[in-house]
């Protein structure tokens, strides 16, 4: 088979053709210029000698100048004279005769009276006639002359040349592209994987090296996905194996009669059994087959306000009152209750105001806690990361809360930013990517200055939300947010 199977072979292939195909072309020109100079070179010498001879002759006598014509004959040129009036000119009536004529008197301007016609069918020779005035004419002819014009930089010719090397280029581009189009899939899945749940296929197909290294993705991919199905297997099973022993000592902590005793063990209890949820929570971030769908975001961000607030949390929002976007709604509500109990429980109470601007979506988190250094805004974000100054122990965490809503929110698209704000505390930024259009009218007079508040003395059931209408919030119509942190 002429079609080789590896991509080094293809590339060299296509290389190969589209220089012979260049140079056949190259070649092709070369010769057209070529015969075009010879043709330019016959015409000037054609001019040049009945230039020559005509004013050689008007200086002999009439019995000399026959004699005198033949003498100035040559193996391109044939000439005689005659006595009387030369024939009559048809050059004006053959495009062709124009041509040569113009050419001659391009090159012998005193040739303007020069007589022109062809002397066969396939016009390889030229005759005619170049009037002397009182001296008679020559007649004279030109074998094997044809009406080709060029040139050796002809400007058709390189026209040509340019024409042909860009189409040969453009060819071995498309051809190459389709060779490295496998390679563009290949990179393409690979940029998928942690992005989606389950492993990312890649055809093996095209070129050999292509095909072994799809297959050898395919098979790291497996490996991965069988590696991260162990641990958390394992994990699981042991986490299932704690809580045993956790509620036997639930149990024997009971009938202890230190009743500090027995609190300090049950807070550490809880905290065992916090870590071991939390833990699994993280590792179950990108096995989940939850696909994205159409959700009410707002509705996500009240059902985690309802959540905070009847924790005794002290919660406000601020923003639409619908805004339709696809998500993964169980893993954005995780990371949005991750954001939320972590503005509770360092910095007092949450905020959160949702937003639009062009193309996104920006839910704001801003408590009034004592914030977290600039140097670490981005380690907060690695796995099991915990500041003491603002994040201790106490608090239950295990730091992987941050951790697991910034994988949630770039599955989305989007990202999790955390800024210290000018007045004091922190605010978490979430901008997600607004691919649905929400279409449902908004309430006149509501949409963007409703604030909603729970409070954490409220009971669950038959709680309402009441809303406040600020003058300042009725400055900020359009769903729009005057000012973000961080944008100072």
């Amino acid at each position: 088979m002429l079609w080789p199977d590896s991509l080094a072979g293809r590339t060299t292939l296509v290389l190969l053709v589209g220089l012979l195909a260049l140079h056949l072309g190259s070649v092709w020109v070369h010769e057209a210029a070529l015969r075009g100079n010879d043709q330019s070179s016959r015409e000037r010498s054609l001019a040049e000698g009945l230039a020559r001879a005509g004013r050689a002759l008007t200086t002999l006598p009439d019995t000399e100048r026959d004699r005198a014509a033949h003498a100035l004959s040559g193996p391109g040129l044939e000439l005689h004279w005659r006595n009387g009036a030369p024939p009559p000119d048809k050059s004006l009536t053959g495009a062709d005769l124009l041509v040569v004529r113009n050419a001659l008197l391009q090159a012998a301007p005193e040739l303007a009276g020069v007589r022109l016609e062809w002397a066969d069918a396939d016009r390889h020779l030229l005759v005619g006639a170049l009037p002397l005035g009182d001296a008679g004419a020559i007649s004279f002819a030109a074998p094997i002359f044809r009406a080709s014009h060029g040139g050796p930089f002809d400007p058709v010719g390189l026209a040509l040349l340019a024409a042909m090397a860009a189409g040969i280029g453009l060819v071995s581009i498309i051809v190459v592209r389709g060779l490295t189009k496998p390679l563009r899939a290949l990179s393409a899945a690979a940029d998928r994987v942690g992005r989606e749940a389950g492993t990312v296929r890649v055809p093996d197909d095209g070129p050999a090296e292509v095909r072994q290294a799809a297959r050898a993705f395919n098979a790291m991919q497996e490996r991965i996905r069988q590696l991260l199905e162990d641990r958390t297997q394992a994990l699981a099973a042991v986490s299932h194996d704690l809580r045993t022993p956790i509620t036997r000592l639930r149990l024997y902590a009971g009938f202890l009669d230190d009743t500090e005793a027995r609190d300090r063990i049950d807070a550490n209890l809880d905290e065992m059994a916090a870590m071991i949820e939390t833990t699994l929570d993280y590792l179950r971030e990108g096995r989940e087959t939850e696909k994205p769908r159409p959700a009410d975001l707002v509705t996500v961000l009240r059902t985690v306000c309802d959540a905070a607030a009847d924790a005794s949390g002290d919660v406000t929002y601020a923003g639409p009152e619908t805004l339709v976007l696809p998500l993964r709604r169980v893993a954005m509500r995780r990371a949005l209750a991750n954001l939320v109990g972590n503005a509770v429980a360092y910095g007092g109470r949450a905020r959160l105001t949702l937003s639009r601007i062009p193309g996104q979506v920006v839910i704001e988190i801003a408590d009034d806690g004592p914030g977290i250094p600039e140097a670490q805004l981005e380690e907060v974000f690695e796995p099991f990361r915990r500041l003491e100054a603002s994040r201790n122990r106490a608090t239950g965490g295990v730091g992987l809360g941050l951790t697991i809503a910034r994988r949630a929110i770039a599955v989305e698209g989007g990202t999790l930013r955390l800024l210290n704000r000018a007045e004091g505390g922190l605010s978490a930024l979430i901008s997600l990517p607004n691919v649905l259009d929400n279409n449902r009218p908004a309430a006149s007079g509501t949409e963007g200055t409703r604030a909603n508040r729970w409070s954490g003395g409220m009971p669950l059931i038959g709680r309402q939300a009441w809303f406040s209408n600020r003058a300042d919030q009725n400055q900020k119509a359009g769903l729009v947010v005057a000012r973000l942190p961080g944008s100072r």
